[in-house]
C-alpha cells in the first residue's frame, strides 16, 4: 500500500508539472515586460506546487510562524535541506524569492524551464568562477528589494540533521544589510531520504518560520552564520520533542 501511495504521489507530482508548464510559458510571455522580478510568474509556481503538495496523501503540513513572511522586506531566506520536497514546500509559502539551485538543474526538462523562466539563480558548484558570479547577483538582486532563498548546507542531509553552512551567502548579507530569515522543516526527510522513493508511512511535514536574525548585530559571516544554524538547530530540536 505504501508503495501505491508513494507511486501516486510521484505521477501525480510529475502531472501537475507537466500540466503548468504551458500556462507557465505563456504567462512568462505576457508578463516579461513589465514585471522584471516575476513575482507573477512565482505565485504561478507557488499555486501548482500547492495543489501537487495537498493532493499526496502521505503528508499533512503543519505551518507556523507566517506572520514573519513580511513581502514588504527583503530577506535571505535560509531553509535545511532534508529531501526533494524541499523546493515544493518553498514555494507553498508563497512568498517571492530567487532560488540558488544547481546549473545541472537547467537541462532538466520542465523543472529546469521553470528555473529559466522565472530568473532563479543557477551554480555550477564545481567552478569558482560560477560561484563567485552568483554571489554577485545575490547582492544585485537583494539591493533591489529581491528576496533569496538557499539552502545553505549546500546538499541535502544524509541524517535528517542540520550540517555546517556555507558562509558565501551570509557575506553577502553583511554586505547588503539584509537581515536572515530562517525557516526549519521536518518530515521530509523521514518521507523521502535522499536515498529511497518509497515513503515509509505517513508523516506530518512542519514548517517552521522563525523570527528574522538581524544581520546589523554581526561583523563576520561566519558568525552569522553559526548564529543562524543554531537557532535553527534548536527549533528542529524542539519540533521533534513534541513530535
Amino acid at each position: 500500500m505504501l508503495a501505491i501511495l508513494s507511486l501516486f504521489t510521484w505521477f501525480e507530482i510529475v502531472l501537475c508539472f507537466i500540466l503548468f508548464i504551458p500556462f507557465q510559458i505563456v504567462l512568462f510571455l505576457l508578463t516579461a515586460p513589465f514585471d522584471k522580478k516575476r513575482i507573477i510568474m512565482h505565485y504561478h509556481s507557488s499555486l501548482w506546487c500547492t495543489i501537487a503538495l495537498a493532493l499526496s496523501p502521505l503528508w499533512n503540513l503543519d505551518i507556523q510562524g507566517k506572520q514573519y513572511l513580511d513581502k514588504k522586506k527583503t530577506h535571505i531566506v535560509v531553509m535545511n535541506h532534508q529531501s526533494l520536497l524541499d523546493v515544493l514546500i518553498a514555494f507553498r509559502l508563497f512568498y517571492p524569492v530567487k532560488m540558488i539551485s544547481k546549473k545541472a538543474l537547467a537541462f532538466v526538462p520542465i523543472v529546469g524551464w521553470n528555473l529559466l523562466l522565472s530568473g532563479h539563480l543557477l551554480v555550477d558548484r564545481k567552478s569558482l568562477k560560477s560561484q563567485m558570479g552568483v554571489l554577485a547577483s545575490i547582492e544585485n538582486h537583494l539591493n533591489r528589494g529581491e528576496s533569496i532563498l538557499l539552502f545553505p548546507e549546500g546538499t541535502r542531509t544524509k541524517d535528517g540533521e542540520i550540517h555546517e553552512f556555507k558562509r558565501g551567502t551570509f557575506k553577502a548579507a553583511i554586505n547588503t544589510k539584509t537581515d536572515i530569515l530562517p525557516i526549519v522543516i521536518d518530515g521530509p526527510y523521514q518521507l523521502l531520504p535522499k536515498k529511497g522513493f518509497i515513503a515509509p508511512g505517513k508523516h506530518t511535514i512542519y514548517i517552521h518560520i522563525l523570527p528574522p536574525v538581524p544581520v546589523s548585530e554581526y561583523q563576520n559571516a561566519g558568525d552569522l552564520a553559526e548564529a543562524v544554524r543554531n537557532v535553527m538547530v534548536n527549533e528542529l530540536i524542539a519540533i521533534r520533542k513534541v513530535t
